[in-house]
């Protein structure tokens, strides 16, 4: 599985990141994706960098968790960078964006993995939220793990057509 972490919000980022970089991830078939606001945070030199050129907006140090702005960027408001940064986690775990992306690969059980981790990140997290609140994860994570581990999984001895040219791929049926 592949997770991925993206920060927006550098110099050269203009408006149209967000959508390129959903767009790239999706298409690359990746599983999962975290997304991040640059955060200068205090006491590194990005952060000396930016006060001595007075794009600091504030010091609430609360909104320091990169999800929120808390600079001057360069390429676009802060309004259009914390926007964009909420639009590319919707964006990303549409399902027809997880759909899409489970579609690149090449194995009906990649795919489905594909689709439990997709979905089961996001579009199930209220679900999350409550049983960690419930102090009931314990109880489904022996499940979880059963189907997780399960999809993509090969049988020891199953050959693969790639096998016999010396790497690794579709199982021979």
């Amino acid at each position: 599985m592949v997770n991925a972490s993206f920060v927006f919000g550098m110099d050269g980022d203009g408006p149209d990141v967000f959508d390129r970089t959903v767009e790239w991830a999706v298409d690359q078939g990746i599983e999962t994706a975290t997304f991040h606001i640059m955060t200068p945070y205090p006491g590194t030199a990005l952060h000396q960098r930016m006060a001595a050129d007075g794009r600091m907006l504030h010091q609430n140090w609360d909104l320091y968790d990169t999800r929120h702005v808390v600079y001057q960027p360069v390429g676009m408001t802060p309004r259009q960078l914390e926007d964009g940064y909420w639009r590319a986690y919707r964006d990303f775990y549409r399902w027809s964006a997880i759909w899409r992306g489970a579609a690149t690969k090449p194995l009906l059980g990649d795919r489905l993995r594909h689709l439990t981790y997709s979905g089961g990140w996001k579009k199930f997290e209220p679900l999350w939220d409550l049983a960690i609140r419930a102090r009931q994860v314990t109880r489904a994570l022996p499940l979880l793990e059963t189907l997780l581990t399960s999809f993509g999984a090969r049988h020891p001895n199953q050959e693969t057509s790639r096998d016999r040219a010396g790497d690794r791929s579709a199982p021979v049926v």
